[in-house]
C-alpha cells in the first residue's frame, strides 16, 4: 500500500508539472566523480558452496500455492522478467543512462518542482540490469554481469560476487544470483548457499522458487524446505510471470508465440489464439488492473496493446500502440513504468519514463553527452 501511494502521489505530482511547465526539460547534469570498485579481499574467504541435493520431482497438486501472490510480489515477478534497470524512490529516480556514443551508466535523477532534474552519475561503465534497493544501496548486476551494490548517494561502490551471473534478486536481507552456470546461489550474512542447480532462469517466492530447467526450457516450481520439485510446463517456458494465482508464461510453436496460462488453483489451462514475436511485457493501467503489450509477428505491425483479463477471449479488443518505435518494458513501479526504445531494426535509442495519461519524460542517447 506504501508503494501504491507512493507511485500515485508521484504520479499526480509529475502530470502537474508537465501540466504547468509544458514540455519536459532536459535536468541540470552533476556527474559525480567514478568510484573506485572495491577489489579487496574480504578478511575471510568463503567456502565454495557445495552442489545443492537433487530435488524430488512429485505430481502437481492443485491448489499448487498457500495463497495468491500478492499485489507487490507480482509486481517484483514482472520486473525481474523485465531485466528491471529503472526504479523510483521516494524523490528519486534511478534508471541507466544510454549515452550518444555507446556508453553505459547508473544514474540519479532528483524530483524538483516536480520535474525529473539534476543528473547525477553514480555508476559508469554500468548495465544495471536487476536494479533494486535496500537500506540505502542500489544493488544491480554492473560490468561483466557481475553482482554489484553502490551507496544511492554514489559512494561504496563494490562487487558483492565476483562471477558473472544470469540474474540477481534482493528478498529479504538475501541476495539471490543465478550464476551462469545454472547454480542458483543464496548469499547472506557473509555466507553463500547453493539452492538449486541446473537452471536457465530462477525467481525465489515467499511460497517457492519458479524455474526453467537448463535442460529443456521447461517451467518447474521448487519448495525449498520438502525440496520437491513439480514441473508446470510440457515445453519450454518463455516469460513465466505468476499474477495472483495464474502462471503466465509464452510457448514457442511453429507459428510463433502464444500465450499460455496456467491456473495455480485448480490446474486449469488456457492459451492464446494469436501468435506474437519476441517478450510480453505486464502492465498497469491507471486503475491497477493488469495490461499486455505484445510485439506482431516481424515487427512490422508494430506492438498492440489488450487487456490481461480479455487476452484468452475468442477476439480479444486490442489497441495499436507506439509511434514506429518498439518499446520493452524495464521497470514497473505501479502504474508508473519505464520503456527502453528501440528502432525498428533493434537498434537501443534510450529510455522514456510513462505516465498515466500519455504523458512522458524521454532521455534519448542522441541527447546525452557522455560524462567524464
Amino acid at each position: 500500500m506504501k508503494t501504491k501511494l507512493c507511485a500515485l502521489l508521484l504520479a499526480a505530482a509529475l502530470l502537474a508539472g508537465l501540466a504547468g511547465c509544458g514540455a519536459p526539460r532536459t535536468g541540470r547534469e552533476t556527474p559525480a566523480d567514478k568510484p573506485a570498485v572495491s577489489t579487496a579481499a574480504p578478511q575471510e574467504e568463503p567456502a565454495a558452496p557445495l552442489a545443492p541435493e537433487p530435488p524430488r520431482s512429485v505430481e502437481a497438486s492443485f491448489p499448487l500455492l498457500a495463497a495468491p501472490f500478492s499485489g507487490a510480489e507480482s509486481e517484483a515477478m514482472v520486473n525481474h522478467n523485465a531485466r528491471r534497470c529503472a526504479l523510483m524512490v521516494v524523490n528519486y529516480y534511478y534508471c541507466r543512462c544510454l549515452y550518444a556514443d555507446g556508453s553505459r551508466a547508473l544514474v540519479r535523477y532528483e524530483i524538483v518542482d516536480n520535474v525529473l532534474r539534476h543528473r547525477t552519475r553514480l555508476a559508469a561503465d554500468c548495465p544495471a540490469d536487476f536494479l533494486t534497493e535496500s537500506d540505502g544501496r542500489l544493488y544491480y548486476l554492473g560490468s561483466g554481469s557481475r553482482p554489484e551494490s553502490v551507496s544511492v548517494d554514489g559512494s561504496g561502490r563494490r562487487t558483492e560476487l565476483d562471477e558473472p551471473c544470469l540474474s540477481l534478486q534482493l528478498r529479504e536481507g538475501a541476495l539471490y544470483c543465478l550464476r551462469t552456470d545454472g547454480t542458483l546461489l543464496a548469499l547472506r550474512g557473509g555466507g553463500t548457499e547453493a539452492l538449486l542447480g541446473g537452471c536457465s532462469w530462477a525467481f525465489v517466492s515467499e511460497q517457492g522458487i519458479f524455474y526453467t530447467a537448463a535442460a529443456d526450457g521447461r517451467a518447474h516450481f521448487f519448495d525449498p524446505a520438502a525440496r520437491t520439485d513439480v514441473t508446470l510446463t510440457a515445453a519450454a517456458a518463455q516469460t513465466p510471470t505468476v499474477i495472483g494465482s495464474t502462471f503466465y508464461y509464452a510457448a514457442e510453436e511453429p507459428d510463433g508465440r502464444h500465450l499460455c496460462a496456467l491456473e495455480l488453483s485448480d490446474g486449469t489451462h488456457r492459451r492464446m489464439e494469436a501468435a506474437f514475436s519476441g517478450e510480453a511485457d505486464f502492465l498497469r493501467d491507471w486503475d491497477g488492473l493488469w495490461r499486455l503489450r505484445l510485439t506482431a509477428l516481424g515487427g512490422a505491425a508494430g506492438q498492440q496493446s489488450l487487456s490481461l483479463a480479455s487476452a484468452f477471449d475468442a477476439s480479444p479488443a486490442a489497441e495499436r500502440c507506439g509511434d514506429g518505435m518498439l518499446r520493452r518494458c524495464r521497470g514497473v513501479d505501479d502504474v508508473l513504468y519505464t520503456d527502453e526504445l528501440f528502432s525498428p531494426d533493434g537498434t537501443a535509442l534510450g529510455f522514456e519514463l510513462v505516465l498515466p495519461g500519455g504523458f512522458s519524460i524521454p532521455s534519448l542517447a542522441a541527447d546525452n553527452r557522455p560524462e567524464k
